[in-house]
């Protein structure tokens, strides 16, 4: 790419950014003139729910790679295969419970926090959140947890690491599985030419600004967090979770970065076509409002030895709103 057009693609991301800024800025301040200022903009950290310590899930531990400490949750027999859970934003470990309830029988299934969330390290700056970075953790977990290789199912954020880091190290995933996230270069290609996905990503964009982002989510002590998570069919408690998870001093701008880093292409571009050494699964929640079904279409098209599920009626979250047709599609597939 030119100099030219990279600073034309600058300019055009920070004047994207300032328009929805704005946007949000005048939605905060009619929220705070009808709900009232003092309880718009005061919000306080939620109390650990018990959901979060239930036994079945597993067993809490701690990781020490190169540069971070990962949280993990761990259960199944350990002589097992490895099947590994990323989670996408704005989640955490805990989005794959319903998953680990249904698979620790036949693997070691361990759900990891992604660098920046929950009880992971939070390291500053936009360049350990890069995508580069984002895929060593992943090649140093498994090997951390003593396995050479895994099942890597994954969501969201942590989808599109796994559609990156499946095709640089091959040799450490058996089978791949993700949910509602699109590759990487795919996405920059739709971003630049579908203008119904680049309306559906408006906050990436609106992201890249500095604190507004994380104010907008604390708004209403974390509404906007909250009403997401009820789209999924989550009861009090388990909204609560993410309530406390996310309620904890520093816990917004780590997975915020996550944007920050990938739009501005910090440590380099990641490019890479769909032509898989393992069998990969994608399954779609096809009501999701974040990302266009003109992605699973793509994939298909581009390379129909990927198997393609589509969910007519889950959204985004679709292990969450939908975890009985997930979990039957994930075990169908792997059966196969």
């Amino acid at each position: 790419m030119s100099q030219a057009m990279r600073l034309l693609e600058t300019v055009l991301l920070w004047l994207s950014a300032a328009v929805y800024g704005i946007l949000v800025v005048l939605s905060v301040l009619t929220t705070c003139f009808k709900v009232g200022f003092k309880k718009s903009l005061s919000w306080k950290v939620t109390k650990r729910p018990a959901c979060l310590d239930e036994k079945i899930l597993g067993t809490h531990g701690y990781l020490h790679l190169e540069d971070v400490r990962i949280h993990y949750v761990a259960s199944g027999p350990e002589d097992k295969p490895l099947m590994l859970f990323m989670h996408g934003f704005p989640e955490f470990w805990f989005s794959w419970r319903h998953q680990i309830k249904e698979f620790q029988r036949d693997y070691r299934v361990v759900a990891f926090d992604m660098r920046g969330y929950n009880e992971s390290d939070k390291p500053k700056g936009l360049a350990a959140y890069s995508v580069h970075k984002l895929m060593a953790d992943v090649k140093q977990v498994i090997l951390a947890l003593g396995y050479k290789s895994c099942v890597l199912v994954a969501h969201d954020w942590g989808g599109g690491i796994a559609w990156a880091f499946g095709k640089f190290y091959p040799d450490y995933v058996d089978k791949l599985i993700i949910m509602n996230a699109p590759p990487g270069s795919l996405f920059k290609r739709l971003i630049k030419t579908n203008s119904k996905q680049r309306k559906m990503s408006w906050y990436m964009f609106f992201f890249q600004l500095p604190f507004l982002p994380e104010l907008l989510l604390k708004v209403q002590d974390l509404k906007s967090l909250a009403d997401i998570m009820k789209t999924t069919g989550m009861d009090q408690e388990e909204i609560d979770a993410y309530k406390h998870v996310f309620s904890q001093p520093g816990a917004l701008t780590p997975p915020i970065n996550y944007y920050r880093a990938s739009l501005r292409r910090v440590g380099g571009a990641v490019e890479y076509d769909l032509d898989y050494k393992m069998p990969v699964l994608l399954i779609w929640g096809c009501k999701d409002t974040a990302l266009s079904t003109i992605i699973p279409d793509e994939i298909e098209k581009e390379n129909p030895k990927i198997a393609v599920r589509r969910i007519e009626n889950a959204n985004h979250f679709v292990q969450n709103h939908d975890p009985v047709a997930v979990n039957k599609i994930m075990r169908e597939w792997l059966a196969d």
